[in-house]
């Protein structure tokens, strides 16, 4: 693994020395020089190693059935496999690159100051008993961290690596036979690591390196995708998730590896509040919703996975094809050998979103070769073209070569015991993909393991996928991979959120936490730009004001310092100037049935084109968040709630508006007017800025609803909820 790490487009000028982890015990990025020793050595020990030990076995004996060299370590043993031992890394002459510790959880710290001290390139730490376990456990992963100092590890309580191309296997959950190849996994959860490697067996695909990455006391999940990404055998970076701990690191390995044209895809785990508790058992990672990865990971151009099958699916094709012959997927061709599955593959090129390209060019040509007046695509073959070799290339390679086909699928079975009867079509097909700037894919209708005899015609051009759905998700991935901008812009961290603003005002105690009172929420909004309806607080046992003369006859009526009012039907709507002092008195005794704050708000009724929210998260794990949407049902007419990282890359606030209120957002809602852009885009800008402000303190902020005139926008509520402590 070689190659120079390229400059990334920041919006500030925060260099990688500030990038800061958000939370965790990880507390500094490893070494990447011995990163790559361990990831990549020329030499290998594994402590405690016995054949009495499945995870030994698991990992040593593939590598010496391969003649690879192993330094065995065994205090208890002089031989362990027919082989000699060592009674321990310090016992050695000379270091070694990478070590194997199947030790329990103390005696792996002990493991990782000897191999320390010999100058060792780093150490996997199978061992559980760490951070997952509570507070003793988080104790020992101190320790480990301490006694690492400049050593790379990988765990603790992980299944290790493989580097398939070297035939290293330092990896202990499970013997599986790989070829090498372009495909990159990182899973934190060493279970769902095999069961990525095994789904990308099924499909033949080969591997360069997977790691199991557990608990990422010193190496993180950024770690891992910066080495990859500059690792020029590798295409696509399969990462599987519970939680990011450091996401601006991670988000700037991101952006190196999209410069590098390595395309990265991601499962979420903890897509449920079930899973997500399984997962807190299992690792102690506390996975934050999901949605707010997938905007985030889409934000900077991950390819977001719902399981494991589509995981590898995304993967298949972007692997198989170099950067330089990717393109966006506008037309798929399809080819049948009998009129069903033609009906089949239509059908599912129509619920996969994937347009049928116009060959309406070539039907003179087809209707001249093949009886019938069926549909040029997808087309049936029919037998009497599959009996014709000089036909089958004629007919492949005039559509490989149509303008408007950018994928070219040809249906036919590639599973195991299939290869002597597929030749027929499959060499004339090889024939043409040698050739074509399109790939050429073969795919079976069903989803099936494909066979290890089809690696000989992948390596002739060809692309093979597992089943109809598969190849689809395939093209997808491709389609999204070519598209992809020639550079990411990620936004620089904030350095200390909070550090240019003001304290926090008077809290006020309420169910939701401690909350901002309503006149401090709303003069806060006025601070950095967002108008406000006129309002007046009648604070104690005041029910009027001279001040409520200004705000007309017309008037919003609600308790003031509580979350949720319309929980407690406590907003009145249309209420007259000489009507608020009876109305005041009528929601004082609901704030008093409910042991709530008394004051009430009185505000000028106003309307507009429509109502939007804008709302802020400021504790994910990806840092915060400010979101935007249309009001009431809209929010799911309209596709749901948009958002981006704060602070800002240029444009993005823009590009936030747009999403939900630009010209193609709204003609997707039938009678809805056009929204001013420009206002939202400030209003938006301003939430950003009050993260920037006051995110010291600031947990979360709703400001909903925002009422959208013809050219401007009404703020007429605001909840801010301060952090606890």
């Amino acid at each position: 693994m070689s190659g120079a790490a390229p400059s990334v487009t920041w919006s500030g000028s925060t260099p990688d020395t500030d990038l800061k982890p958000s939370g965790g015990l990880q507390s500094r990025s490893v070494d990447p020089n011995n990163l790559e020793r361990l990831l990549s050595p020329a030499t290998v020990a594994v402590v405690g190693a016995s054949e009495n030990l499945g995870m030994s076995n698991n990992a040593v004996l593939p590598m010496l059935e391969a003649g690879r060299d192993v330094v065995l370590v065994n205090p208890n043993r002089a031989t362990v496999y027919d082989r000699p031992t060592v009674p321990s890394l310090s016992s050695l002459d000379q270091p070694v690159d990478a070590v194997l510790a199947l030790v329990n959880a103390s005696r792996s710290i002990g493991v990782v100051e000897e191999a320390r001290a010999l100058g060792c390139g780093g150490v996997v730490v199978a061992a559980g008993g760490f951070a997952e376990s509570g507070d003793e456990g988080r104790d020992l992963q101190a320790q480990l961290v301490a006694a690492a100092g400049e050593l790379a590890i990988v765990g603790p309580n992980c299944s290790g690596f493989m580097n398939v191309g070297q035939g290293v296997n330092l990896f202990t959950g499970g013997r599986i036979a790989l070829h090498d190849g372009a495909v990159a996994v990182v899973s934190q959860s060493g279970f769902l690591l095999r069961s990525a490697l095994a789904a990308g067996q099924q499909r033949q695909l080969g591997f360069g390196i997977a790691v199991s990455s557990g608990n990422e006391a010193v190496a993180g999940l950024h770690d891992y995708v910066e080495l990859l990404a500059r690792d020029p055998a590798t295409r696509a970076i399969c990462l599987v998730i519970e939680k990011i701990r450091d996401a601006d690191a991670f988000l700037h390995a991101v952006a190196h590896a999209h410069e590098h044209d390595t395309a990265v895809i991601a499962l979420k785990l903890g897509r449920t509040e079930r899973s997500r508790e399984i997962m807190r058992s299992h690792t102690g990672a506390i996975a934050d919703e999901s949605w707010v990865y997938d905007l985030v990971l889409h934000e900077v151009g991950v390819l977001v996975a719902r399981d494991i099958d589509e995981l590898l699916d995304h993967a298949q094709l972007v692997a198989h094809i170099p950067p330089a012959r990717r393109r966006p997927v506008r037309g798929v061709a399809v080819m049948a050998s009998s009129g069903g599955v033609a009906g089949v593959a239509a059908d599912a090129l129509a619920d996969a979103g994937l347009p049928l390209a116009d060959l309406s060019v070539l039907d003179a040509w087809v209707r001249e070769r093949i009886p019938g007046d069926g549909l040029l695509n997808p087309l049936d073959m029919t037998g009497f073209v599959m009996r014709d070799p000089a036909l089958l290339r004629e007919l492949f390679d005039r559509y490989a070569h149509a303008a408007a086909v950018d994928a070219l699928v040809l249906c036919w079975w590639a599973g195991e015991g299939d290869e002597a009867w597929s030749q027929t079509l499959l060499e004339p097909f090889a024939e043409v993909a040698a050739r074509a700037d399109i790939p050429l894919i073969v795919s079976p209708v069903e989803a099936t393991t494909l066979g290890e005899w089809t690696r000989a015609y992948h390596d002739r051009g060809v692309a093979f996928c597992r089943g109809l759905q598969s190849t689809f998700r395939a093209l997808h991935a491709l389609d999204h991979v070519a598209r992809a901008p020639d550079s990411v812009v990620v936004a620089a961290p904030p350095s200390e959120p909070g550090a240019a603003g003001a304290p926090a005002p008077a809290l006020i105690t309420s169910p939701a936490g401690p909350i901002v009172g309503f006149g401090d929420a709303m003069r806060m909004l006025e601070t950095v730009g967002i108008p406000v309806a006129p309002f007046v607080v009648l604070a104690g046992d005041r029910d009027d004001d001279p001040a409520l003369d200004a705000l007309g006859d017309a008037l919003v009526v609600k308790l003031a310092d509580v979350p949720h009012r319309t929980e407690l039907d406590a907003v009145r709507l249309g209420v007259r100037r000489a009507d608020v002092a009876d109305v005041a008195r009528q929601l004082r005794r609901i704030a008093h049935d409910h042991d709530a704050p008394t004051s009430v708000a009185v505000q000028s009724m106003v309307s507009g084109e429509g109502e939007a929210f804008i709302g802020l998260m400021g504790r994910t794990d990806l840092g915060p968040i400010v979101l935007f949407g249309r009001g009431g049902v809209l929010v799911e007419l309209a596709g749901g709630v948009h958002g981006r990282r704060v602070p800002f890359a240029p444009g993005a606030g823009h590009d936030l508006v747009d999403a939900v209120a630009g010209a193609d957002a709204t003609a997707r809602l039938r009678g809805q007017t056009q929204w001013p852009v420009a206002p939202l885009v400030a209003a938006v800008d301003g939430m950003a800025e009050l993260w920037r402000r006051h995110g010291s303190w600031l947990h979360s902020a709703d400001l909903n609803p925002l009422v959208v005139t013809r050219d401007g926008v009404i703020a007429v509520d605001a909840l801010f909820v301060a952090a606890d402590g």
